[in-house]
């Protein structure tokens, strides 16, 4: 008779021992296992779709957080402070980080907000909108092209595991 697992880990071990993330028909991988893989590949993704949009006109020398304001204002104006609180970054870097889309005319800063004279309101401008369209569109590219040669299966399998993550997201308030 097998001797029993002395502790979590080494039957969390044993229970996916030969398992990997690629076969979504074999047992169901640990929580645990998911959550490495994850972790593992989430700055690798990160990677590839940063140099995929580097890829679209216009873009060089541009920086991810500069991507992540150009996302986040495209879904509606901020004034500056809840930038940076959405973003989590300090007030200085997001200054920073627009000044230099700024420059480039994909941001303006406007003084137009109601009841705040000092207040600070931030959108895309038509070319930043652009823009915008043109990285998200390659992001979609990008990873289309990362999942070419999954099944569909795998592809279904996925997306059901994003939206249990997503779920997650929500739960913990961290959600868009």
């Amino acid at each position: 008779m097998p001797a029993v697992p002395a502790c979590r880990a080494e039957r969390r071990r044993r229970s996916t021992q030969g398992q990997t993330m690629a076969h979504p028909n074999a047992l169901a991988p640990s929580p645990d296992t998911v959550a490495t893989t994850i972790v593992h590949l989430l700055p690798t993704l990160i990677r590839a779709l940063v140099a995929e949009m580097h890829n679209t006109p216009d873009t060089t020398g541009m920086t991810l957080p500069q991507f992540r304001v150009l996302a986040r204002l495209n879904q509606r104006e901020y004034r500056a402070a809840q930038l940076a609180d959405a973003l989590e970054v300090g007030r200085p870097t997001l200054t920073a980080t627009v000044d230099g889309l700024e420059r480039r005319g994909l941001v303006e800063r406007t003084r137009e907000v109601p009841g705040d004279r000092r207040g600070v309101s931030l959108r895309l401008t038509a070319p930043g909108q652009a823009l915008y369209r043109m990285l998200h569109e390659r992001a979609i590219a990008g990873v289309d092209g990362l999942l070419a040669d999954a099944t569909p299966d795998e592809r279904a399998a996925l997306a059901t595991g994003l939206a249990a993550l997503e779920r997650g997201l929500q739960r913990a308030g961290r959600s868009r």
